[in-house]
């Protein structure tokens, strides 16, 4: 079977863009955080590959032996310090070539040199909103003023930012789909900046997934996920005051901790590397985590249900209460799958009211943390060593269909 296809280089117009725009990049601060600072990182391909060997796709979590970790709403939050939890929730829907030209003020006709009417190509926006003569240039394509234009610039490299870092697409273009929910990042839901970290994590849940069972390319942040990794993986002291440092800029001293594994270029020799995770190796707690009140659950349900692009995921932090510090219990839910496309319409009241009920677990207090070796309770290690064994004796690569886990999934919310 063929490798997966992973996001492998960093545009150079983006990079070029970003430059050009010198101080006024910091405007995206208060829309997107630090994701400007991915422009920074390396891929590691080799990293994402050996990931999907350890997926477990039915609780949504990394299984290395006896250690389950999973990307959570606080750590990606807090990594690249964007809007988070008590933010709305920017649900997934598509958008179309009209609407991305009104709101960047781009003349339609303009496009029409493109035969592809779901997407634009990077360059082509480079040359108009990118560089500093672009309005001269282009002035005709664009029904605003040159002081309108200036504004968009700053969106338009939002919006391309967003596209090509976290909705990668295998042809490297700007798709439109996406503009609604990248508008609404930029003009707010009832006033306040909504989330991206939501479909940040079901993207890469259904990703994993999907590149797992039949490779393809990998349509998430491969950025943020392995970034997320190599975090986990490097054992150190934390930073006593990271969770409350709001506008410390964690991408940018992300190289420095992890220097050896972006040396490492081999999927067999990460594999190794995951093969050989025990308790004792991993970095459970990251430094801007913040472990006061965590997400568990929602009031109504064992799990979070979070809308990707691709369809519904099942997030459940339930698994890895360590990544907070808190002793690890049997979680109440172990995984229920994930559902498609065609069903997110279906339950978007689910998702958007269980982002609004979100809440921890009882009995959990802070003094219960211990972030440099978190504990488990006892029942737990016969849990995980039957959870274990039963991977084991799994076909590799043979997962429940997506039907199936449809079937499973709808079960399960009509039981609710």
């Amino acid at each position: 079977m063929a490798p997966c296809r992973i996001l492998n280089q960093i545009p150079r117009e983006l990079v070029d863009w970003k430059n050009n725009m010198a101080h006024k990049v910091n405007r995206l601060f208060q829309y997107i955080g630090h994701l400007s600072s991915l422009l920074n990182i390396t891929p590691n391909v080799a990293i994402i590959r050996a990931l999907l060997e350890f997926w477990d796709p039915d609780g949504s979590v990394f299984s290395f032996g006896e250690c389950e970790l999973t990307p959570t709403l606080e750590e990606i939050e807090g990594f690249l310090q964007v809007p988070g939890k008590g933010h709305p929730m920017v649900f997934p829907t598509n958008g179309t070539r009209e609407q991305f030209c009104r709101f960047l003020g781009l003349k339609q006709f303009c496009m029409n040199q493109h035969s592809d009417a779901r997407s634009c190509p990077l360059e082509f926006l480079y040359t108009r909103f990118g560089e500093k003569e672009a309005y001269d240039h282009h002035h005709e394509d664009f029904f605003i003023s040159r002081e309108q234009w200036e504004e968009k610039g700053v969106q338009a490299f939002g919006i391309t930012l967003i596209n090509l870092l976290l909705f990668p697409q295998k042809h490297g273009k700007v798709i439109f789909s996406t503009v609604n929910m990248i508008q609404s990042v930029f003009l707010g839901i009832k006033g306040k900046p909504p989330t991206l970290v939501t479909i940040i994590i079901a993207d890469i849940f259904a990703a994993v997934t999907e590149c797992r069972k039949k490779r393809g390319f990998f349509y998430a942040s491969n950025l943020v996920l392995q970034m997320w990794a190599m975090e986990h993986l490097s054992k150190r002291k934390l930073n006593p005051l990271g969770s409350c440092l709001p506008t410390a800029n964690w991408v940018e001293s992300h190289r420095e901790k992890v220097r050896k594994y972006y040396r490492i270029a081999s999927p067999s020799l990460f594999i190794q590397e995951f093969n050989a995770l025990t308790s004792d190796k991993i970095q459970w707690v990251l430094d801007w985590t913040k472990v006061r009140d965590p997400t568990f659950k929602t009031t109504q349900l064992g799990f979070i249900p979070l809308a990707s692009t691709s369809g519904l995921i099942m997030y459940v932090p339930q698994r890895v209460m360590r990544q907070f510090g808190y002793p690890q219990r049997v979680p109440t839910i172990q995984g229920v799958g994930s559902i498609e496309l065609n069903t997110i319409t279906e339950c978007r009241s689910i998702v958007l009211e269980s982002w609004g009920n979100l809440c921890s677990l009882d009995n959990l207090h802070l003094d219960q943390v211990n972030k440099v070796e978190p504990k488990i309770v006892p029942e737990y290690n016969d849990w995980i060593k039957s959870i274990v064994k039963q991977g084991r004796e799994r076909v590799p690569l043979v997962s429940v269909s997506l039907k199936e886990q449809n079937e499973k999934l709808r079960k399960y919310l009509e039981d609710h």
